[in-house]
């Protein structure tokens, strides 16, 4: 995975811990790919994590080596999907051609498996390679509770406008959401049950301009970055969607960040 392609999804494991899920946005967005129908999936377990289950000091050195031997081992065309650690472990997640080789008469499981069975020989650390068939990419296209490349491209969209705008991504802010309705009652349906969700209504059913009913609910967030805020959205869409309505977007205030500007030389006339 390019760096400039990676996305970053925090997330807090049952029982306490964090994990940090990278992911390749280009190839979620795409959707699977049917000519790579087999998932690898490579498991280094971690000999001494950090008290949240990360791993840290030189054992970070090893865990880059061991995902450089990793991808020399594979065949051309595989694609690096997404790279999950946590829980005193780092998974390297893969898909490939079912069949390779000149004629692409060979298993991949035959042709990389002993490859991997040496690396893995050889490692410092204890390996695991798991294979699946999963020609639904349900490994990296799950990650989210809903597959919308269309919601996504439009969150993301609003992020780079506003981080254009040099505002402070992180920080704290109330996020409203518009969605409307063919009647006042569905309105009302849906502005009940958003509020499971933790979600404010910002009075009862409206009317617009054009006579259309619509409805109003925000939440304080702890960021607007994608990977925080896009499964918050596909959540009310889902309500929404369930109340017989039609979601309309996203809006907050604008929160200019602190940090100066890059500095850059002064321009030659």
């Amino acid at each position: 995975m390019k760096k400039e392609e990676t996305e970053l999804l925090p997330q807090n494991l049952p029982g306490g811990g964090k994990a940090i899920v990278e992911w390749c946005r280009p190839l979620w967005l795409h959707g699977a790919d049917a000519r790579r129908s087999l998932r690898l999936e490579v498991t280094a377990t971690v000999a001494s994590p950090d008290s949240l289950g990360m791993p840290e000091g030189p054992e970070l050195t090893v865990l880059d080596n061991l995902a450089f031997r990793v991808e020399k081992a594979l065949p051309g065309g595989a694609e690096h999907v997404m790279t999950v650690t946590g829980a005193g472990k780092r998974t390297w997640v893969y898909y490939l051609k079912a069949r390779v080789g000149v004629l692409k008469k060979q298993d991949a499981r035959e042709a990389v498996g002993p490859a991997l069975a040496k690396l893995a020989a050889a490692s410092e650390l204890p390996i695991q390679v798991t294979w699946a068939d999963d020609p639904e990419w349900s490994r990296l296209l799950g990650i989210f509770p809903a597959y919308d490349p269309a919601q996504w491209k439009a969150d993301q969209a609003l992020l780079i406008h506003m981080a254009k705008q040099r505002d402070a991504i992180h920080a704290r802010r109330v996020v409203a959401h518009r969605a409307f309705f063919p009647d006042r009652e569905s309105c009302r349906t849906f502005l009940r049950e958003v509020r499971k969700l933790k979600f404010k209504a910002d009075g009862g059913p409206k009317e617009a301009a054009n006579g259309e009913i619509y409805g109003l609910v925000e939440r304080l967030e702890p960021t607007i970055a994608t990977w925080h805020l896009h499964p918050v959205v596909l959540s009310v869409k889902a309500v929404v969607v369930e109340s017989g309505g039609r979601y309309h977007g996203w809006e907050t205030e604008l929160i200019e960040s602190l940090e100066p500007p890059p500095l850059t030389p002064p321009s030659r006339k």
